[in-house]
């Protein structure tokens, strides 16, 4: 093994790669790449988060011009609890 390192650091005529760490090279590219990750998971999270606050005010509004009674409403909301775990699964 470490022979291959040794090998590793060289170019392809034998002679010493000079200014190339191949794990500091590495190791930024991965680091941004997680950065880059991190912010579109957390956006994506940031924009789900508002749907389904704006699909629960949607609810809130229709049980209150229906006038719905607390059973009538959780029968509703158990409709919505469906429709979201459908829309999941399309995406699994």
């Amino acid at each position: 093994m470490k022979d291959m390192i040794n090998k590793s650091q060289h170019g392809f005529a034998g002679s010493p790669v000079v200014g190339f760490d191949m794990a500091t090279a590495e190791g930024d590219s991965t680091a941004t790449l997680t950065l880059m990750l991190n912010a579109a998971r957390n956006d994506e999270r940031g924009n789900r988060a508002k749907v389904f606050a704006s699909r629960l005010e949607a609810i809130a509004c229709f049980i209150i011009q229906q006038e719905m009674n607390g059973t009538e409403a959780a029968e509703a909301l158990r409709v919505e609890a469906t429709r979201i775990q459908n829309e999941a699964g399309e995406f699994h």
